[in-house]
């Protein structure tokens, strides 16, 4: 017997009124647990639970595997959504038509072959994933074509994408395609490309970029497959491949929020709460140890900033050498100079991952990441320090949010600085970008106003430096001194 749910908002709207109607039909089935439930729908029972929450409409999927596993009606239940969607202004999927017998076309029989072809493309999930739950819910429960998980780097935006895949395989059975967009050559007709050929698809069906990128969407209208574009960093690299249906689920990942990309529906990631930073560090070195070493635990986690990447990888160190405490690796993350060197496991290094992101900055954002450690993380502040417009500095901030390596305003305006990311600006060395030069005819001694003229330009050349740089300027008596 489940335990009695809380009370729906409001039974007045439809999104209520229908999730009433599912909470019907769960009491005339028995009134059995979610835990239950989802034994028979393949669906979480967290994802059940949203599903006749109220908050709303879930996803077709989930609604027939709900009705299905309480022994209700599909097809009546199927027509209710689809009005219910179109009411709400959701794009509902394609209906299945029966149409009489007819010759295949060229377009049928490319579609149609290979429909026993199911590619299982994703890469191996976390063994050890932790939390996160909330924010599954509202993956699985949202009835859109396409999905964009994005956050810094390190945040697990991909383990997170690879066990929504798990979650949501009993309601996308037809095959899970995988592409990883961080290569700079990455295209989507080049992806396309890739998975129709994954698909079945003759390459003579798909002789250009248009038609493939067609019949790739035609595939995601007649099948129910999970897509997963992994690492995108701009909107031309996705746009193509999305669709309108929502029979099939497009997941892009990326550390930019891509909003060019119109109609997907977004979750951003963070960092964990401590429970789960605590409860992941469990799982891999052993809970027995962690319970040992409670605080010095808590202080591993807070040294990480309860970066996903992070915690785990202080996790393995610590499985990996029984012999070690948790306070003394503790005590090498509180040791700035040591914390990029201890976050390291295997081929896994945290400074790498960081030191690739700091590559593709342009100059000026490099600069900016290194004025922020001593400046503060306000555009204001940001401005003050490079001798620049805020609304520039604005742009800089955006930048290295897009890039993983800062979060977020807050309501105040101040930009978020990882501990972790800290250090590693502190670490790394960096030199200003170098003047561009300008060719200025100086005039000669025996010029008329020449000592006037080279007096304006070197004051004009001391006004666009620095603040600091400004404060440290060399004055000389007089024009000659300077040659002297």
């Amino acid at each position: 017997m489940g335990r009695p749910e809380r009370p729906l908002d409001s039974v007045q709207d439809p999104i209520g009124e229908f999730a009433s109607d599912l909470r019907a039909l769960r009491g005339r089935a028995g009134n059995p647990s979610y835990r239950r439930l989802a034994r028979s729908a393949m669906f979480a029972p967290s994802v059940l639970s949203s599903a006749a929450s109220g908050h709303r409409l879930p996803s077709l999927p989930v609604t027939l595997a709900f009705v299905a596993a309480c022994g209700g009606e599909p097809a009546v239940w199927e027509r209710r959504w689809r009005d219910l969607a179109v009411a709400q202004g959701t794009p509902p999927p394609p209906e299945k038509q029966d149409a009489p017998p007819r010759a295949p076309s060229t377009v049928d029989r490319t579609v149609s072959a290979p429909a026993a072809t199911r590619p299982a493309q994703l890469p191996m999930g976390s063994s050890t994933f932790v939390g996160r739950d909330q924010a599954l819910v509202d993956a699985a429960t949202h009835a859109g074509p396409a999905l964009m998980i994005s956050g810094p780097i390190g945040a697990g935006k991909t383990a997170f994408a690879l066990r929504l895949a798990d979650e949501l395989s009993a309601a996308l059975p037809d095959g899970q395609l995988y592409a990883d967009l961080s290569a700079a050559t990455s295209s989507a007709a080049g992806v396309v490309q890739g998975f129709l050929h994954a698909l079945g698809v003759p390459p003579a069906h798909a002789p250009d970029d248009a038609t493939s990128i067609g019949l790739f969407r035609t595939m995601l209208a007649q099948r129910r497959l999970f897509v997963l574009l992994d690492n995108a960093t701009d909107e031309r690299q996705v746009r193509p491949l999305l669709g309108r249906s929502t029979s099939s689920l497009i997941v892009v990942t990326g550390r930019a929020r891509l909003l060019g990309l119109d109609g997907v529906h977004r979750i951003d990631l963070g960092a964990f709460t401590r429970p789960e930073s605590l409860t992941l560090i469990g799982r891999l070195a052993g809970e027995q140890r962690i319970q040992a070493e409670l605080d010095a635990a808590d202080a591993l986690a807070e040294l990480c900033g309860d970066l996903p990447l992070a915690v785990s990888v202080v996790g393995r160190r610590i499985a990996a050498r029984p012999e070690w405490t948790v306070a003394g690796l503790a005590g090498a993350l509180a040791d700035a100079e040591r914390v990029m060197a201890s976050l390291s496991v295997g081929d896994v290094k945290v400074r790498d991952i960081f030191a690739a992101a700091y590559r593709r900055l342009a100059p000026v954002a490099r600069q900016a990441l290194h004025e922020l450690v001593a400046a503060g993380t306000t555009a204001d502040a940001l401005a003050a320090s490079m001798g620049t417009g805020v609304d520039a500095a604005d742009e800089l901030l955006e930048s290295l949010v897009d890039s993983g390596l800062l979060t977020r305003a807050d309501s105040t305006g101040r930009y978020g600085m990882s501990a972790l990311v800290r250090a590693f600006a502190m670490s790394t060395p960096h030199a200003a970008p170098a003047p561009v030069p300008v060719p200025v005819p100086v005039p000669t001694a025996e010029q008329p106003g020449a000592d006037t003229i080279v007096t304006r330009r070197m004051n004009l050349g001391r006004a666009n430096l620095p603040p600091r740089v400004r404060a440290n300027a060399l004055s000389f008596a007089a024009r000659g001194d300077v040659l002297a």
